[in-house]
């Protein structure tokens, strides 16, 4: 089942306003020690994400990359200290879905809603609806025939939203890293 990322809530206040009862312990404390302790629940907050990863490809690269957006995006919703939290939960969010799209190979397996398969062991197709899903993404169909039609022949409409939904996948690649390229320097409190 697919993670489906919504908006934090931002809160009416913000970090600076928060009353702390042991605001004048805290400030006794080296900044040193402060720090020694904030590295201790940092590496203990990875720990799960660490103890899953492989040198194995991309994926791995940016499940580390998604883990770090949802803490950024929790620290700074929750901090709530500059005009432009709004826009960067939003941005945030939606790289977000955009990496969960990609880890569940979403764009390249939509095709498999519109095929239904029959009860039979082997799974032959009793029916498909292929004309509505290629007729719902005219942008991806014209890009398929142009990237592949010249070295395949794309007769048939299986070929076509297979290769339909490689371009749509690859789209969505793109747009994380172009979000992250022109968007992610603001995301700082």
């Amino acid at each position: 089942m697919m993670k489906q990322y919504t908006k934090l809530p931002i809160p009416k206040g913000t970090a600076w306003e928060y009353k702390r009862l042991d605001h004048k312990l805290l400030r006794l404390i080296h900044w040193r020690v402060k720090n020694f302790f904030h590295g201790i629940w940092n590496i203990i907050r990875w720990m799960p994400t660490l103890f899953k990863d492989k040198d194995w490809d991309d994926y791995y690269i940016t499940k580390i990359l998604q883990k770090k957006i949802e803490h950024q995006r929790a620290y700074l919703v929750k901090a709530n200290r500059h005009t432009n939290v709004d826009r960067d939960n939003y941005w945030m969010t939606v790289v977000l879905n955009l990496i969960e799209r990609k880890h569940e190979d979403y764009y390249d397996m939509e095709r498999y809603n519109y095929i239904v398969l029959g009860p039979d062991i082997f799974g032959d197709v009793e029916s498909e609806n292929l004309d509505e899903y290629i007729s719902k993404y005219p942008t991806a169909k014209r890009a398929a025939l142009k990237k592949y039609g010249k070295y395949r022949n794309i007769d048939d409409k299986e070929t076509l939203s297979l290769y339909m939904g490689h371009i749509r996948q690859q789209r969505c690649d793109e747009l994380i890293y172009e979000i992250l390229k022109r968007r992610s320097a603001e995301w700082w409190d």
